[in-house]
């Protein structure tokens, strides 16, 4: 190794009294530190400017109406929209912004369709449909800024389904709290109807035996109207012959009225038969024949007198219910009297013809009875006619009346008749009805039982689970505040373990890294990697020389790099100086002992072959995107990179060391350096001789030196 140490002093001694070296030295040390540092300040905070990005909006919402009221979701969006600088909004027309998009004036151009607010409208309908806001990107113009765009757009669309839920939720909760005021008002009447079911499913049972017996009852009602129509024409003929009955008695009524004054014939009659029984008595009786003849004429005449008064008597006897007691005595009296007259002229003539002489007391007493039946006679004929002949008309009259009533009777019980028949016709139509509805009903009540006893159920359960009065307190609740919160429901709260303050602060580490590479990729671009002098060192002495002058400018730019990113620029943050520094120191031994072992090994392939190395590690490293976002090919590949490791080790550095983390990292950049070293230290001499011909072959074609 002392070869090696000579070769080491002899390359450090140059490039510090040689100005010419000096500057090209210092030129490579500093150089990559501006790849990098240029880099990082361009990329120190992209996002924070996004305001300018260029964004196509297009409102052609109508508007709708929801419950009553009527919105323009389009024109609250526009208008959120000109309180947002998140992207650069250019509201203009459909034209402009579709031309706009597709020259490239706009990054991306988003369309409120006419039918926006309409849609939005349909979330009280059975099927509702979302609403939709066309959203076109020109992905020509630049690969990041539609990211950006669309990631804008669905920002917007977020915010207009939160404002959206935001307001159908305080919608909804102002129905509830509408809802909980009434609910609070009717919970008497919750109450009184919870009761009536409960009530109803005890009276299930009773219900149904009542709807039997009503069944029944209609049966039964129906047979008796039918039966009743059965006896309707009887009772109609029997109504028509007392109307016929009653036409024949008033006619026969009339009749009589027309010969009432025959009514007198037979009191008059007797009358006057007892006044020729009167007057039969002469005024000389001088002989015993004459006493004879005149009794036996005597005799004759009260004899036929006497059947017709009997008569009388039994006609009076007639009207003994017609006609009042105390008018029809005194003349039924009065005819007993005259009967007694009679019989004493009968007796008292029979003994005057046996024996017609010394009769003249007899005869003076026939002439007493004689007298006497002309008074009662006359008595008789006065009582009928003052007394018995005005009430018989009287009566007569009554009935006569009677009769009449009788007949309209009649006539409106025939009215009454076919009223009842058409009632009953309808009854019995009604009944039928009433039948068919209570069987509907017994044919229901199984499946109306089981409602009811499932809603019992069910109340049951609710009054066992449920608080109403809870429930009120909870629907009576704020509706702005609820709305807001279901907007919302979770606030996300970050904690930042590792806080960055931009995003170039996070991209640091890879441009450092990738400055470091690119510094060792400059190193044997410009420098040799094998001596020209000292002849007398073997193939490794002279790598292993040659090596620690590549270490030692690399380590240089490393720490300018690394102290320029940490100390100079001055939006990057770097939590801790020093390490990255540090880490910087091992990348570039790292680096330098990989990249040097290439070119030394294989010259101008080996630079080829790093060039390679330094594009598979850009793409498969996970230095811009998380390892799980590329290709497989490159997650295979990244475990077997240096710049994996490299890179996340200045990582800790950047925003803050995890020392487990840190081993790991060292252990594997260790690996691959001791790798490399041992390829280059094993590999050297056998490949010189090879590798010499190669480059004597490749020299004479005049392309390569």
């Amino acid at each position: 190794m002392k070869q090696a140490w000579r070769i080491y002093m002899s390359d450090l001694k140059h490039l510090t009294t040689n100005w010419a070296a000096s500057i090209l030295a210092l030129g490579l040390i500093v150089l990559p530190s501006l790849y990098a540092w240029i880099n990082v300040e361009a990329s120190i905070d992209p996002y924070a400017h996004t305001e300018d990005l260029p964004v196509g909006v297009v409102n052609e919402d109508r508007g709708a109406e929801l419950t009553g009221h009527r919105f323009r979701a389009g024109d609250e969006i526009v208008k959120t929209l000109k309180n947002n600088h998140q992207l650069g909004w250019r509201f203009v027309t459909r034209k402009k912004g579709m031309e706009g998009v597709r020259r490239g004036d706009y990054f991306a151009t988003i369309v409120i369709p006419a039918d926006f607010s309409a849609k939005l409208a349909t979330v009280v309908q059975k099927r509702p449909k979302r609403a939709v806001i066309y959203y076109y990107e020109n992905d020509k113009r630049n690969a990041i800024a539609p990211k950006i765009t669309e990631r804008g757009a669905s920002t917007l669309s977020a915010r207009v389904s939160d404002e959206f839920v935001r307001v159908v939720n305080t919608a909804l909760f102002s129905l509830f709290h509408q809802a909980g005021v009434t609910l609070e008002q009717q919970l008497p009447t919750i109450r009184r109807v919870e009761a009536f079911v409960f009530r109803l499913e005890n009276e299930l049972p009773t219900i149904q035996r009542q709807l039997k017996a009503l069944d029944r009852d209609v049966g039964e009602a129906r047979s008796l109207v039918r039966t009743g129509r059965e006896l309707l024409p009887a009772a109609r003929a029997t109504v028509r012959r007392g109307l016929e009955w009653t036409g024949r008695v008033e006619k026969l009524f009339m009749q009589v009225n027309a010969s009432s004054h025959l009514w007198e014939k037979p009191v008059e009659m007797v009358v006057h038969v007892l006044y020729s029984v009167a007057e039969q008595m002469p005024q000389s009786l001088d002989t015993p024949e004459k006493q004879a003849r005149w009794a036996t004429l005597i005799q004759q005449a009260a004899t036929d007198a006497s059947p017709l008064v009997q008569q009388l008597r039994r006609t009076l006897r007639t009207w003994e219910g017609t006609i009042d007691s105390s008018s029809l005595q005194p003349v039924q009296r009065t005819i007993s009297r005259i009967e007694q007259t009679l019989a004493s002229i009968q007796e008292t003539a029979a003994l005057v013809k046996q024996h017609p002489t010394g009769v003249e007391g007899k005869i003076t007493h026939l002439r007493e009875q004689m007298a006497l039946l002309d008074a009662q006679a006359q008595q008789l004929d006065q009582a009928y006619r003052q007394r018995l002949l005005p009430m018989l008309r009287a009566k007569w009259n009554q009935t006569g009346e009677q009769v009449r009533q009788a007949k309209q009777t009649l006539l409106r019980m025939d009215q009454a008749l076919n009223e009842a028949e058409q009632w009953l016709s309808n009854t019995d139509r009604d009944l039928a009805a009433a039948q068919q509805a209570l069987k509907t009903a017994q044919a229901q009540y199984p499946f109306l039982s089981r409602q009811v006893r499932e809603l019992a159920a069910f109340l049951s359960k609710i009054k066992r689970e449920t608080n109403i009065d809870e429930l009120i307190r909870l629907l009576k609740q704020d509706p702005q505040a609820k709305g807001a919160f279901l907007a919302h429901p979770i606030d996300v709260k970050t904690f930042r373990l590792f806080p960055l303050p931009n995003y170039g602060s996070g991209m640091n580490p890879f441009y450092t890294v990738l400055a470091i590479w690119v510094g060792c990729l400059l190193l044997v671009s410009v420098l040799s990697t094998d001596p020209s002098s000292f002849s007398e060192a073997n193939e490794r002495e002279r790598y292993a020389g040659r090596l620690l002058t590549f270490w030692t400018l690399n380590a240089l730019q490393a720490m300018v790099v690394t102290a320029g990113a940490a100390f100079i620029l001055p939006n990057i943050f770097v939590r801790e100086p020093g390490w990255f520094m540090t880490f910087g120191l091992l990348c570039s031994f790292v680096f330098m002992a990989v990249v040097f072992s290439l070119v030394s090994l294989f010259g101008n392939v080996g630079k080829a072959m790093a060039i390679v190395l330094l594009v598979l590690q850009i793409a498969g490293a996970g230095g811009t995107y998380p390892i799980e976002l590329i290709p497989p090919f490159f997650q295979q590949l990244n475990p077997w990179l240096p710049f994996t490791y490299a890179i996340d080790i200045m990582r800790e550095a950047v925003g803050g060391i995890v020392w487990e983390n840190v081993e790991h990292d060292v252990k594997r950049l260790l690996l691959f350096a001791v790798s490399a070293l041992l390829a280059g230290l094993v590999l050297k001499g056998p490949l010189s001789p090879w590798m010499r011909v190669l480059k004597e072959k490749a020299a004479l074609s005049g392309l390569f030196h």
